[in-house]
């Protein structure tokens, strides 16, 4: 029986080492000296696709992937997306008690009806669906309000998912079942039982295909909070410093930036304030 191309192939650690430069200036992801059998593995998923012969080739073909829709695609293989619906639940319940409190007394103060939040590694979209329950449980009703929740990602094919708004049905039991008899529906889809986000609240997401590393990020205004959680593991010191300072550009005065309770700002120069465990207030 023939081998599955690629996984019988070796990956010299000069590979490796041109492969881990080349995704770490494509994203910012730090893979250090100990991901070789991950990386192999993921990439001969590719090389299976393309047919191609050895990890020089594909690297190769990379190269000279004008276009860039190969080099996506080795990122979405790459990438991790783990995710689940009110993931680090401290977050969900500082927002609604503290932070959707405060931004709406802001609002109603300033006359403004506008709410804008940022899922800046969304994966497929349960974070920026459980941002969408608490908003809802919060507000009641969004009459008046504008309301804008932008979910992003590098990953083309997790974004994929996020955009239908339909999940199996073994993440329902990561909703409350108070939560899901309000906000969810069963379905079928893809002949498959399912579950999707009803219509009137999903339509209040749009999901986009971003890099963390683009010098500058094509938003037209700045956002009330922004959720940046468990992606700076994979970056450097450096890296963070640099992408947290550029997201600090997008975030409202007084607004609120959350980040990964595995993740640190410490010893980074951010101008931001401390509120709560991964927590942070652009104070003004």
């Amino acid at each position: 029986m023939e081998l599955a191309l690629g996984y019988d192939l070796e990956m010299t650690n000069e590979d490796y080492v041109l492969f881990a430069k080349m995704i770490y200036d494509l994203s910012g992801i730090d893979l250090g000296d100990n991901k070789k059998e991950l990386v192999k593995a993921r990439l001969a998923k590719r090389m299976r696709v393309l047919g191609l012969k050895s990890y020089k080739e594909y690297f190769e073909h990379l190269e000279s992937d004008k276009a860039g829709a190969e080099l996506i695609e080795m990122l979405n293989v790459i990438s991790t997306n783990v995710t689940s619906f009110f993931r680090e639940r401290q977050h969900f319940d500082y927002m609604e008690k503290v932070a959707l409190p405060e931004i709406i007394q802001r609002k109603k103060s300033s006359g403004s009806n506008k709410i804008r939040i940022w899922s800046a590694a969304s994966s497929t979209g349960e974070e920026v669906c459980t941002l969408l329950f608490v908003l809802a449980g919060y507000l009641q009703t969004f009459s008046g309000w504008d309301i804008k929740i932008l979910g992003t990602d590098i990953s083309t094919r997790a974004l994929e998912i996020a955009q239908t708004g339909v999940y199996s049905l073994q993440k329902l039991k990561e909703i409350p079942p108070a939560v899901a008899n309000k906000y969810v529906e069963k379905c079928v889809y893809e002949r498959e039982q399912c579950f999707k986000i009803k219509n009137y609240l999903h339509e209040l997401a749009v999901f986009r295909r971003l890099n963390l590393m683009d010098q500058a990020y094509p938003f037209q205004g700045k956002f009330d909070i922004i959720f940046c959680r468990n992606v700076m593991i994979y970056f450097d010191k450096e890296t963070q410093g640099r992408l947290v300072n550029r997201m600090c550009r997008y975030l409202n005065d007084n607004g609120f930036l959350f980040i990964g309770h595995s993740e640190s700002l410490l010893n980074l120069q951010t101008g931001l304030t401390t509120m709560a465990p991964a927590v942070f207030k652009k104070v003004k």
